[in-house]
Formats: structure tokens, sequence, C-alpha cells
């Protein structure tokens, strides 16, 4: 009975242990349930059947029509000597089967199905886009969650630190060296480090709510991530940063779909200039008319429909105008575009630049703070300094542990903000 008392609670603990996952994991999780992103993929589809519409124009359309007719007092008709006769049924019926298929429009039918492919594709850009962006979003949150922890940790040892500082001070007071008033500061400065670990606790749980809302998860669900915060990654000259953004940021794909639709549409437009000509075919049933009365009869036709608007008061050619406008103003916003991408690469290569520097500068931070507070101590336990000057010390440890962990966030975060200014979106 005991042990299977003892493998019940293994059971249970192991059932409700935190979840333990990557980076890529976290990724993976938020692509299959990111509901922005199913959006996205709605949009693809749609573009997609607006595709196959476009395409089925290239081939013969069959209708049908039936039509049915009481002509109400439909008295006979005399003529001359004649009795008087009926020329129609009462009941009217016709039946009609109508073939056309499109022989020259211009260019008309084949730039709308390119403009509808290229749509698509658009679609799907659109798509990685917004991918991009979430694979950032989810980057960063990922790095604060672990910043959280690091700060956590970082309390905690500050705990420890003013503990163990506050037995040697006992210590020190029970053999008279220190007084009650050394006690009570590093009492305070205990309170003061729990206060800390509270906050900072506080701070992981809401970090951890971030993810999981971009996880689509609920936002309690617990989890333990995968340390990452490191400071080793290579980094390129800016020039062959911005040499690949120009090439894979998906904004300027996007926009060359986007140029390609709009050339395709003046195209389009000037297909109007031109006669539209189809052929048709259709077969009819009748029953009720003049030459139908006893019976269904049928007859057929044939032959070919050309349509040319004449005038129109410069309609058309207004329309070809304005769609070339439209093109020239896309190709301006192109260029603001590939601008702002360089901008914005420029500006994530400096922050890079700057977060490497900060890192550096803070480890030798905890170096001198560590060295500081072990100084402080020994002087200390020979009588030379005060129990405030520990205190300032340890206090001044933390804050370069805190600001080290910061900055590496700031340049995890950093180096994440510059691949996805390059488009390098996966991870």
């Amino acid at each position: 009975m005991k042990k299977f008392i003892i493998l019940f609670f293994i059971f249970i603990s192991m059932t409700f242990s935190d979840e333990i996952f990557s980076l890529n994991d976290a990724l993976k999780i938020a692509i299959e349930n990111n509901i922005k992103l199913k959006i996205y993929k709605d949009k693809i589809e749609q573009a997609s059947i607006s595709r196959d519409f476009a395409f089925s124009y290239f081939f013969p359309r069959l209708s049908a029509s039936f039509t049915y007719r009481y002509l109400g007092d439909n008295q006979p008709i005399s003529l001359g000597p004649f009795p008087p006769m009926k020329f129609t049924d009462d009941n009217l019926y016709n039946l009609t089967f109508s073939v056309s298929q499109p022989l020259f429009t211009g260019g008309k039918i084949t730039k709308g199905y390119e403009i509808s492919k290229v749509s698509y594709e658009k679609a799907v850009v659109d798509y990685e886009t917004e991918l991009q962006n979430l694979i950032l979003d989810v980057k960063k949150a990922y790095f604060e969650v672990l910043k959280a922890e690091k700060m956590v940790d970082v309390s905690r040892k500050y705990r420890e630190l003013t503990e163990k500082h506050l037995k040697d001070v006992k210590e020190m007071f029970e053999e008279g060296i220190a007084t009650k008033l050394d006690i009570l500061k590093v009492e305070l400065a205990l309170k003061q480090a729990e206060v800390r670990i509270t906050d900072s606790e506080n701070y992981l749980q809401l970090s951890k709510t971030r993810l999981n809302f971009l996880l689509n998860r609920p936002p309690e669900y617990n989890f333990e991530p995968e340390d990452i915060l490191e400071f080793k990654r290579e980094r390129s000259d800016y020039e062959i940063w911005k040499e690949i953004a120009l090439k894979e940021r998906k904004e300027i794909k996007g926009m060359e779909k986007v140029l390609s639709i709009y050339g395709k549409k003046v195209e389009l437009e000037r297909a109007n200039l031109f006669p539209q000509i189809s052929l048709f075919f259709n077969y009819n049933m009748e029953k009720g008319t003049q030459t139908s009365m006893d019976g269904w009869e049928d007859n057929w036709n044939t032959g070919v429909f050309l349509s040319y608007d004449i005038w129109n008061w410069g309609e058309t050619r207004n329309k070809v105008k304005k769609a070339e406008k439209e093109k020239a103003e896309m190709e301006k916003q192109f260029e603001l575009l590939k601008n702002g991408i360089e901008l914005e690469v420029k500006s994530a290569y400096l922050n890079l630049l700057s977060a490497e520097q900060k890192v550096s500068q803070c480890k030798k931070q905890i170096e001198l703070a560590e060295e500081n507070l072990r100084v402080a101590e020994l002087l200390h336990q020979e009588g030379m300094a005060t129990t405030t000057d520990v205190l300032d010390a340890s206090t001044s440890l933390t804050e370069a542990r805190n600001s080290f962990y910061n900055a590496l966030y700031e340049y995890n975060v950093a180096y994440a903000e510059l691949e996805k200014a390059v488009g390098k979106w996966r991870n």
C-alpha cells in the first residue's frame, strides 16, 4: 500500500509539472494557433478561388432558360370569310440552351487571369509578412520571460547575500563589535529583498501571460522555457545585411506583386479599346406558338457577336490614363518602401552594435561589483567598513547583474529585429 501511494504521488507530480519547451516549440505553437495567421490563410484560399474563377473565362459557357407564359383572354381572330382561329395557344412554353465562346477580347480575359494569379501570390506574401511579425513578437516575448526569470534569480541571490550578512552582523553584535542599529538596517534590507522577489515574480507571471496570448493559450498556462539568452552570434557588416534585405524582405516582394497587378490593370483597361468578339450557339424548344400548336418544336441558330464602343466621350481612354497614374503612384510608393527598409535595417544594425557594447560593459561592471562586495565584507569583518557599506555593495552587485541580463535581453531582441528587418524570418 505504501509503495502504491508513493507511485501515485510521483505520477501526480509528473502529470502537473510545468511544461519545458524551446523557442522553436513556442514558434511552432504560435504558427499553428495564431488567429491572425488563420485569417491570412483564409485570404490565400479566397485568392485561389478567384484565380480559378478567372481561368474559367477561357472556356465556353453553357446556359439554359425556361419561360412559361399564360396569355389569359386569348381570343380567336377572324380573317375575312375564314372562321375565327387562334394563332397561339393560351399557354406558351420556351426552353433555350445557349453556348458562348469568347474569340477575341483584346487580352481582357488573359490579363484578368494574370491579375488573379499575381493576387494569389500577393496573398501568400502577405501571409509570410504577417508570419515575420508574429515570429518577432514571439521571440521578444520569449526573451522577456527569460529575462524575468533572471530577475527572479538575481532577487533571490540578493536575499541570500542579505541573510548571510544579517547572520554575520548578529555574530558581531554578540561579540560587541556591531550595534543594534546595524541589525535593524540589515533586517530592513532583508524586507526590501522580499519585496524585490515579489515584484520580479509578478513580472515573470505577466511575461508568461503575454507569451501565452501570442500562443493562443490560456493566460494562466504555466511552462518552463529553455534558457537561450546568449551572446555568441556572429554579425556581418551593414552592407551585407542591407543587400539581404533588398532581396529577401517580404514587403518588397509584396510590392513587386502589387506593381505587377497595376501594370496588368493598365493593359486590362486598354483591352476595352478593341472590339469584343464571341461565338454563340442557341438551341430552342417551344410549344404553343403558331408553329408549335400541336407539340414541341425545336430550332437552332449560331453566329458571331461583335461589340465595340464607337463613342463614349473618352471614358475608356480616361480609364487607361487613370490606371497609368495609379501605377506611377505605386512605383513611387515602392521607392519609399525600399528607403524605409534601408533605414529600418540601419537602425536595427546600430541597435545591435549598441547592445553588444552594453553586454561587454555590464560584464565588467559585475566583475567590479563582485570585487567591491568581497572587499567590503572583509573590511567589515575587520571593523574598517560599516554595515551600510556592505549593503550598498550588495545592492550594486544586484543592480549590475540586473543590468547585465537586461542588456543580454536587449541584445537578443536586437538580433531578432535585425533578422526580421532583412527578411530572415526562420528561426
